[in-house]
């Protein structure tokens, strides 16, 4: 009997293993405030929020409040360094995104109508309470700009 404990204990944990690496949890996983005091906006104007959640499936949620009051919500799949949808309510219609996670650090280009519209470079910090993201690109009237957001987690 004893035999066979090591098998059956190993059929009991694979399909544990199987969910535990199917699923996409990183340092960025979980919800992330945007601190405005700690961000800066160039040329402006800033968010008047801004909520991010990595979701243990790699799904990204953005939750914007632009400095106009308008909401805009965006949700981005897993990319692993392919180009997926985006999905968006209030502004970005026929975006994509491609993304890439190493470690503590991500790299996304983002596109519309196939021109980029933004390249974004995140980091989360040592301790893993802070998220510090660049953000460089061009807006709907062809302006360029660059944001440093600084997230807490939430």
């Amino acid at each position: 009997m004893s035999r066979h404990l090591p098998l059956a204990a190993l059929l009991i944990a694979a399909p544990v293993i199987a969910v535990g690496q199917a699923g996409h949890v990183t340092p960025f996983t979980g919800t992330w405030k945007l601190n405005l005091s700690k961000s800066s906006f160039e040329p402006g104007p800033a968010f008047r929020s801004f909520t991010l959640t990595f979701t243990p499936d790699g799904t990204r949620h953005l939750e914007v409040i632009g400095a106009d009051g308008r909401a805009l919500e965006v949700s981005v799949p897993w990319s692993a360094g392919k180009e997926v949808p985006v999905t968006a309510t209030g502004g970005m219609e026929g975006a994509t995104a491609t993304s890439s996670i190493r470690g503590r650090k991500f790299h996304d280009t983002w596109r519309q109508n196939g021109l980029v519209i933004e390249e974004v470079h995140g980091v989360v910090s040592a301790d893993g309470l802070v998220l510090t993201i660049d953000v460089d690109g061009t807006d709907s009237q062809g302006r360029s700009f660059h944001n440093r957001l600084a997230f807490d987690r939430g």
